[in-house]
């Protein structure tokens, strides 16, 4: 879709410094977009730089603040055109997405209306949506180096202005700060003030996108160099026991006929062989009773604006049944696919009847990103990146940790040690507990979140 774009307040583009590298940041990247944040020139110095750079489209915001680059193939019209920011809608293809270069002012009250303008596009916007440049405000005190001390009161309405939207942070790398004042030792001040940001859609296709964080050269920003990047790595998805199965009226009956096993031998072997058996047979019923519930209500969705189509021509009986079945069959399918992302985000303290599916998703893709590695250094300082190559690399570092190179049989020490355990207490310990304790223990587990590695959640047993 977008492939490679830039975001960079370049302030001091007169420089030839700055200009080179510019040009030579395009020439190695190919950049298929480029926001240029306070260029300190005109419009009419805006083709020039055009040509330089090898793009046929360029565009200029009122103020003279903000220059776009784009690529050829694109269509385009802009969506907003403001002091603070340049909205532009592009379609490459057949994909549609939105594109907005910001530059924030450095007084408080005028961001107040970059962020209830950001909230208005957000509220008019259904394709993906990628936010990047000078926001002129950091999130927290971890953003900030030197200088006065921080206060939440600005970060507060940029926190609510990104919730408000739906927005996330892409995942960036290198230097966490993207401005240095230019100053050393005790007047020297890091922040970060820029940044690049998406909404769940574009998150949803590109889902491996990320930020590399430039060095400052030829500015006192640092440029931002986004990957957009749509393969992700194949996994081999864990069985996991969805909650919502049990209220279907023939989920016991399926757990019935399959925990019978013939086995002989220890008690847990049995159960590990039940266990085993119960998990393929509810891994094809759940496949030929629900299928994907996301495609489910897609579907569903599409044929009730069909029908309800068919119902404006022909205000039937008929038709309006077929329509209120529909419905009904949507409403249990969402339904399914809240519980699902609920399950997923195990949040034990969002009270039952809760209902926001959004919420929950967001939740857990945000969950992702933390959890997510995207390389390790080795003991020798070489980088490894993907998920096989890292997954080996930990194999082999914790074999060699957990290796003995000398080993001693002499066990003689521990008669030093004294007892304090009686034979009565020691036989006491290895008593096998009683079913109402195994009870007791197994219904205390959290019904969303899973006892072991075999996938079965506490609401199962």
């Amino acid at each position: 879709m977008i492939g490679k774009a830039l975001f960079w307040n370049i302030r001091s583009v007169r420089s030839q410094k700055a200009f080179d590298r510019l040009i030579d940041l395009n020439r190695r990247h190919h950049y298929k977009y480029i926001a240029l944040l306070e260029p300190f020139q005109g419009p009419h110095e805006l083709e020039q730089y055009k040509r330089r750079l090898g793009f046929q489209n360029a565009y200029c915001n009122c103020a003279a603040k903000i220059w776009i680059f784009w690529d050829d193939d694109w269509t385009w019209e802009v969506v907003r055109d403001n002091i603070q920011h340049v909205s532009m809608r592009f379609e490459a293809g057949n994909v549609k997405f939105m594109v907005t270069a910001v530059y924030a002012r450095c007084d408080a009250l005028e961001r107040l209306e970059l962020w209830e303008e950001m909230e208005e596009l957000a509220g008019n916007n259904q394709i993906p949506w990628l936010v990047g440049g000078d926001f002129n405000v950091i999130l927290n005190e971890e953003e900030k180096q030197g200088g006065r001390e921080f206060t939440s009161y600005e970060a507060m309405d940029f926190n609510q202005c990104i919730n408000n939207c739906a927005l996330s942070e892409v995942k960036s790398f290198r230097s966490k700060f993207t401005w240095w004042n230019g100053r050393i030792e005790g007047e020297c001040i890091f922040k970060k003030l820029d940044r690049v940001l998406c909404n769940q859609e574009f998150e949803q296709i590109l889902p491996t996108s990320k930020v590399h964080h430039l060095i400052r050269q030829g500015s006192d920003h640092a440029p931002l160099h986004f990957i957009c990047n749509s393969e992700e790595e194949s996994i081999i998805r864990p069985f996991k026991f969805l909650n919502f199965w049990t209220k279907h009226p023939k989920f016991r009956k399926v757990v019935e006929e399959n925990w019978k096993v013939d086995f002989k031998g220890s008690p847990f072997l049995e159960f590990q062989a039940k266990i085993k058996k119960v998990k393929q047979a509810l891994s094809c019923w759940s496949k030929e009773t629900f299928g994907n519930i996301f495609n489910q209500v897609q579907t569903l969705e599409e044929e009730i604006r069909i029908k309800e189509m068919q119902l404006e021509i022909n205000p039937s009986p008929g038709n309006r049944q077929e329509l209120s079945r529909t419905e009904a069959n949507l409403k249990k399918y969402r339904y399914m696919e809240e519980e699902f992302w609920r399950q997923k985000s195990g949040m034990r303290w969002f009270k039952d009847g809760d209902r926001n599916t959004k919420f929950f998703h967001n939740y857990v893709k945000g969950w992702r990103k933390k959890l997510f590695i995207p390389e390790i250094t080795t003991a020798q300082g070489d980088n490894v990146t993907g998920n096989e190559n890292i997954g080996a690399e930990a194999v082999s570092f914790f074999e060699d940790q957990f290796k003995e190179t000398n080993t001693n049989d002499d066990d003689s020490m521990l008669d030093l040690i004294p007892r304090i355990i009686t034979p009565l207490q020691n036989e006491e310990m290895g008593i096998l507990p009683n079913k109402d304790e195994v009870k007791e223990v197994v219904f205390a587990l959290n019904g969303d979140s899973t006892s072991g590695p075999d996938g079965f959640s506490g609401e199962f047993f």
